[in-house]
């Protein structure tokens, strides 16, 4: 782990650096001490920050409870059933509902949220403010939804099964998804992630990325099943990102191909993961799950 005066370390899987993965780690009290961390990162200077106890251990094993109890009663949507794995909230990606339930359903959800993450542990007050620390101070917030008074899901939160996993992508592929086309015309085209380690599982449901970076206007072919080319992943250096409970990771996994790997044992994985881009017509971020 970095503190506040190191420069960026290369990523390691299996104690091997990797040298094409700059990767900033530091503890969650050293955060206003890099305030260029996120330009850094879009300007493709850093491919991701881990900030190490954003939450209290304690508290993340009280929420991994309730999540398993479905407690609060969040909508409870699926990835595909190959890949054994589901959201609490409603994965844009995956939408398939009128835009006018889903912005419905956003607003419920954002009450659960806030019941599940109440008080001074506020997910979206804490994850934005830290955010907006990293990045000189620019505001991050919910992306707005085509009507006034809409938002967009700040978040969803993942349970992966034994053998879930996510294949390898990367995530400038909004263009493909017809449920992008508002937010298009909000953000820029080069998008990143962060993801809340809640609970972790035994083993796998690792967050991978690979040796293959592609720039935020091309990077959307690789989900497009009409590209010519896809790369050969056994033929690529990787990196693990290992995270424990209540650690946060921003990753550009809109130019870095990245994947979670299977999980094993019968613990379920739990994350809270968002997208987010830069506002095109303001000095914000707009966020969304």
């Amino acid at each position: 782990m970095t503190d506040s005066t190191d420069t960026p370390t290369t990523a390691t899987i299996v104690g091997t650096p990797q040298p094409f993965l700059r990767l900033l780690d530091l503890n969650c009290c050293d955060v206003q001490q890099h305030r260029d961390a996120v330009q850094q990162l879009r300007a493709g200077d850093l491919a991701a920050i881990i900030v190490r106890k954003v939450y209290d251990p304690d508290f993340m094993k009280s929420v991994t409870e309730r999540l398993e109890q479905h407690d609060p009663p969040f909508l409870k949507t699926h990835f595909p059933e190959k890949f054994r794995s589901w959201f609490y909230g409603r994965n844009l990606n995956l939408l398939e509902t009128d835009p006018i339930s889903y912005f419905r359903e956003a607003d419920t959800f954002h009450q659960q949220m806030q019941q599940l993450f109440d008080g001074s542990h506020s997910l979206q007050d804490r994850l934005f403010a830290l955010l907006s620390q990293l990045d000189a101070g620019r505001p991050y917030r919910a992306a707005p939804g085509p009507e006034p008074g809409q938002q967009y899901m700040i978040t969803t939160f993942r349970g992966h099964a034994e053998g879930g996993y996510i294949p390898a992508h990367c995530d400038n592929e909004q263009t493909l998804r017809p449920a992008y086309q508002h937010l298009e015309t909000l953000v820029s085209d080069h998008m990143y992630s962060m993801v809340l380690m809640i609970g972790p599982s035994e083993d796998g449901g690792a967050l991978e990325v690979f040796d293959y970076r592609v720039e935020p206007q091309n990077a959307r072919l690789m989900n497009d099943d009409s590209a010519a080319k896809h790369p050969e992943l056994s033929s690529l250096s990787s990196a693990q990102l290992p995270l424990q409970a209540g650690d946060l990771v921003v990753v550009d996994s809109g130019r870095y191909l990245h994947r979670v790997t299977p999980v094993q044992g019968s613990t379920t994985r739990w994350v809270a993961c968002s997208f987010m881009a830069h506002a095109l017509e303001r000095q914000a971020v707009y966020c969304w799950g």
